[in-house]
């Protein structure tokens, strides 16, 4: 799944561990938000696609 890539950039190079059960409440939460606010998923996209591409760059640096 998706959020095994992110979880381990976290946790290298954040310190950050968050157990899949906070994962799947997270995605609850914003599966339920988008339902009720259709114009948030944009948003939500975004600021997943923005993490991900910030931890993924530091990832590739720091290999180097």
């Amino acid at each position: 799944m998706a959020e095994k890539p992110i979880e381990e950039l976290l946790r290298k190079y954040l310190g950050i561990s968050i157990p899949r059960l906070v994962m799947g409440v997270l995605m609850i939460i914003f599966a339920a938000l988008i339902l009720m606010k259709p114009e948030l998923l944009a948003y939500i996209i975004a600021l997943y696609l923005l993490i991900s591409g910030i931890l993924i760059l530091i990832d590739e640096i720091l290999k180097k």
